[in-house]
């Protein structure tokens, strides 16, 4: 992890925002703590720390002037040299085991958090399904490339993320799955 002390964190709550519907609920602005946010996140909040991996949404951000992004890895290797990527500071994040680096960028989010020492992580938008706050409805728009997960994809994740960090507790909202801990 590039310019960041492992457990800087250690023992505080952070929280993790992805792009579903069920995001619009939330006040944002009125979060207490450090957040983490995901892709197009930032064209409506400004997160502590803005993740990010697929090439569409890196060039995008770098058209929008994005001045810092953190990236997996292997995403850090791909997009680094890309001339239609001209985002000052790309951070790469790199994980326990190898096969993160293709997860979800919420998931991401939440491997981060952990690395950063939060064990109390908060997770709001990770909805499943077809629908997004910046993609629309994936399910009818077929020119859509990218679609949300279903809710049994982050169940997984979650429990794997949680056998690599057992001392971190995820909360996820109640339009989304239960509470873990």
């Amino acid at each position: 992890m590039v310019g960041h002390k492992k457990y800087f964190y250690k023992g505080k709550k952070c929280t993790v925002i992805g792009n579903g519907e069920s995001r619009k609920q939330y006040d944002l602005l009125k979060i207490p703590h450090t957040t983490f946010g995901c892709n197009q996140i930032y064209k409506d909040y400004n997160p502590t720390y803005l993740i990010a991996k697929d090439k569409r949404v890196l060039e995008q951000m770098s058209k929008d002037g994005v001045k810092q992004v953190y990236l997996p890895m292997m995403s850090h290797r791909a997009h680094r040299e890309t001339s239609t990527i001209t985002i000052i500071d790309m951070r790469p994040i790199r994980f326990p085991y190898f096969r993160m680096n293709s997860w979800l960028t919420g998931e991401i989010c939440i491997v981060f958090a952990a690395q950063l020492g939060f064990t109390e992580i908060d997770v709001i938008g990770f909805d499943g399904g077809h629908k997004s706050l910046y993609r629309g409805n994936t399910e009818t728009n077929s020119s859509m490339l990218h679609c949300q997960v279903p809710e049994w994809r982050y169940k997984h994740t979650f429990e794997k993320i949680l056998a690599h960090y057992p001392k971190i507790k995820i909360n996820t909202d109640e339009d989304f799955l239960k509470t873990y801990k």
